[in-house]
């Protein structure tokens, strides 16, 4: 018969299971099984004698937390709570607004699948409503209440869009998320559904489509961002059939007012623009704002003297910025003097270079395909046809400078010559690959301090991949057809960006080098198991306990520094 024995190792007793049998006449233990310590043993008799879960679930954990506790910890949740209040009952527009931000990072979709989302997410216990209260009808009602329908336009004053954005600036500035004072520009387009036949708005108007998408209305966008946190400070909604350039003037007298009326003195703003803001008109406007500014010059306009400089005779930047070579000096452009800067970076013009061999193979694969149609004899081409085929597959960079093709009618038919000039191609790895021109009204700054203010210009661009591929937040496809709702709608992304730019910057001090991507990916494997247990005894209520899903090194770090525990700890226990 098994029987429990203690053995004393040093200062220990360890426990086995041992089972004796007589052998020649004499006891002797035959098998015995270790079990471990007493703490051990009293381990594996709690575990045998534990309840089994009558029923389990999951909610979404981490990612809905840490940006519904960045709106907390940035008072972001307050402000929005301030500007539109709770009612008696039920959710405020607040909540449908930060809400509508949220699931468009976590989850995008239609108002339709919001209620469904929110009850599966820790937002459920943490705001307490039910997911019925949070239907695509109730969104609806609670955006009229955000913006209501006027007899005409509200002024800046009075637009309660405009004065969110106002606050939302001030409050970004009290909690020094503004301190550089290095704000990157730019705008993009993005196209919609929207009928042709709707008349009822007059945002979404067809232009040209930075996606291609030519046949589509489409609605415009300019931007404004912290350069340092990545912040959404300033944005606007415009029609698509608004040229960059013109939307520019409008755009920067909405800066310089939101400056102005959060007491951020004009000149101590560096504005960092594309080269398509680069124009006369522009500069004289950004000069008479009193603003400074940054801005890629286009290349044809910069000192040929100073772009054509050899790499070596470019000084190299410091280590925090590997593999860049930068040098400034004054010239005029525009009629003024202003600090020219020619930057180069190792790592663009290995982009560019792999960019352009995968180009100059598709184009020079596609002129031997026409050569070959072109040769046919029944084979009825238009002179213009084909010049506009080829200037299509050429407009891509540099391609028109390497391939030359000639078009020669021979026998009622046209025959195509075309080759690769091997010559250029020397000339434009020595000379214009890897190469930005910048051009600056900041005459007292170095040439690297306008390399490493120019960099916010790619924190943008991200910012609008991000948005289009949806790899952020998804701001495609928008079910909004009124142009009250559109611009509620671009108000909840850039609201959201500024919430993922926040997490995303806490988030680098527990894992350095964390992309946004890998942040969202990491935070979206965090879940909570809601475990619901028999009641003890025979009377009372079933028993919950809550437990997060087995995290790796990284998501633990993520934990810890987002402070994601305290959320876990305060829902609510059944």
């Amino acid at each position: 018969m098994p029987s429990l024995v203690a053995k004393k190792k040093g200062n220990k007793l360890y426990y086995y299971v041992v089972e004796s049998a007589r052998v020649e006449g004499k006891p002797r233990i035959v098998h015995q099984a270790y079990l471990g310590t007493a703490e051990k043993l009293a381990e594996i008799v709690r575990d045998r004698t534990a309840p089994i879960p009558l029923a389990a679930s999951t909610r979404d954990f981490g990612l809905p937390a840490a940006l519904w506790a960045a709106a907390r910890q940035t008072g972001v949740w307050d402000l929005l709570a301030s500007l539109w209040p709770r009612p008696r009952s039920g959710p405020s527009p607040a909540h449908y607004l930060l809400l509508a931000a949220l699931h468009r990072i976590c989850q995008p979709g239609p108002k339709t699948e919001v209620a469904e989302w929110y009850r599966t997410s820790i937002l459920s216990a943490l705001w307490e409503f039910p997911a019925e209260r949070f239907t695509s009808q109730a969104f609806w009602d609670a955006f009229e209440q955000i913006l209501p329908e006027g007899p005409e336009a509200h002024s800046a004053a009075d637009d309660p869009l405009e004065q969110a954005q106002l606050r939302l600036l001030g409050l970004w500035k009290a909690k020094q998320l503004v301190s550089r004072r290095l704000l990157a520009y730019d705008t993009t387009n993005f196209y919609t559904y929207i009928a042709s036949t709707n008349a009822r708005n007059q945002l979404a108007q067809r232009g040209h489509n930075k996606q291609g998408r030519h046949n589509l209305r489409q609605v415009g966008l300019s931007y404004v961002l912290d350069g340092e946190h990545g912040l959404s400070l300033c944005h606007h909604v415009y029609p698509g059939n608004v040229a960059d350039v013109e939307e520019f003037s409008t755009s920067l007298a909405r800066i310089t007012r939101m400056l102005d009326q959060n007491q951020i003195a004009r000149e101590t703003v560096t504005l960092v623009l594309d080269k398509g803001s680069a124009a006369l008109a522009n500069t004289v406007q950004l000069d008479e704002a009193g603003v400074g500014w940054i801005s890629a010059l286009p290349w044809n306009q910069a000192p040929a003297e100073l772009r054509s400089r050899a790499v070596e005779e470019l000084p190299a930047c410091s280590s925090a910025q590997p593999g860049v070579r930068a040098s400034a000096e004054k010239t005029l452009v525009h009629g003024r003097e202003y600090l020219c800067v020619v930057k180069y970076s190792a790592s663009f013009a290995g982009e560019q270079l792999h960019s352009l061999t995968t180009s100059l193979s598709r184009v020079l694969q596609a002129l031997r395909r026409l050569a070959k149609e072109l040769n046919k004899p029944k084979a009825r081409w238009k002179p213009d046809q084909i010049e506009r085929k080829i200037r299509r597959w050429l407009s891509a960079p540099f391609l028109a400078e390497l391939i030359r093709y000639q078009l020669q009618e021979h026998d009622g038919g046209w025959h195509l010559q075309f080759d690769f000039d091997s010559a250029a191609l020397p000339q434009l790895l020595n000379q214009r690959l890897g190469r930005t021109v910048l051009l600056t009204n900041r005459m007292d700054w170095s040439a690297e301090q306008v390399v490493a203010g120019y960099s916010g210009q790619q924190q943008i661009e991200r910012v609008f991949r991000g948005l289009k591929q949806g790899d952020w937040l998804g701001w495609d496809p928008m079910y909004h057809w009124t142009d009250r709702k559109i611009r509620i709608h671009a108000f909840y992304c850039l609201l959201g960006i500024s919430l993922l730019q926040y997490v995303h910057k806490q988030a680098q001090a527990a894992w350095a080098n964390l992309s946004i991507e890998q942040l969202l990916e990491e935070l979206a494997q965090i879940q909570q198991f809601v475990l619901l247990y028999p009641p003890q005894g025979e009377k009372g209520p079933p028993r919950t306990a809550y437990v997060l899903s087995q995290q790796t090194l990284t998501q633990q770090a993520l934990v810890k520094t987002l402070g994601l525990e305290r959320w876990h700890r305060s829902t609510p226990r059944g």
